[in-house]
């Protein structure tokens, strides 16, 4: 496993990159976010490519820089929500360490959080309906809690 390449991964309301910048400020890494760097390299942002070309495009652009950051050293990178969702970017963060922000905390903490937050890529954050939000964030959380799980 290699450890001069950190990636920080965790569900909606998890402050990932929050932790991403404490731990490349500790270790003197360079800090990447994952999602920045796509809407860089694509010049749209992931919600635009998740509306436009879906969420399977998106997956692709993430293994694509995951790819590339893949290669750097003394990094450290604040992944998105679902990097873990595809088989083949879990293969490259198992590669190297991986660590879970705010694993320990409650799904209703991380729903507090998130509720009101802009710019995510799911149409469901997006309604006005909060009880409807609020039960897909939760099906979506214990959904994809297994995939977080294995690195607590």
């Amino acid at each position: 496993m290699n450890h001069s390449r950190i990636f920080v991964i965790g569900f909606m309301g998890s402050d990932r990159r929050g932790l991403a910048e404490k731990l490349a400020k500790e270790y003197q890494y360079r800090v990447f976010d994952l999602d920045d760097e796509i809407e860089k390299k694509d010049g749209r942002t992931v919600q635009r490519i998740c509306m436009m070309m879906g969420e399977h495009e998106y997956r692709n652009k993430e293994y694509e820089m995951l790819c590339l950051l893949a290669e750097e050293e003394g990094i450290v990178v604040s992944c998105g929500d679902g990097v873990m969702l595809d088989e083949m970017n879990r293969d490259i963060l198992e590669q190297n360490k991986v660590i879970v922000a705010d694993g320990d905390i409650s799904p209703k903490t991380l729903w507090e959080r998130a509720k009101d937050e802009k710019g995510l890529p799911y149409a469901f954050m997006n309604q006005s309906d909060s009880s409807l939000k609020k039960e897909k964030f939760f099906a979506l959380y214990e959904q994809r809690k297994p995939l977080y799980n294995q690195f607590i």
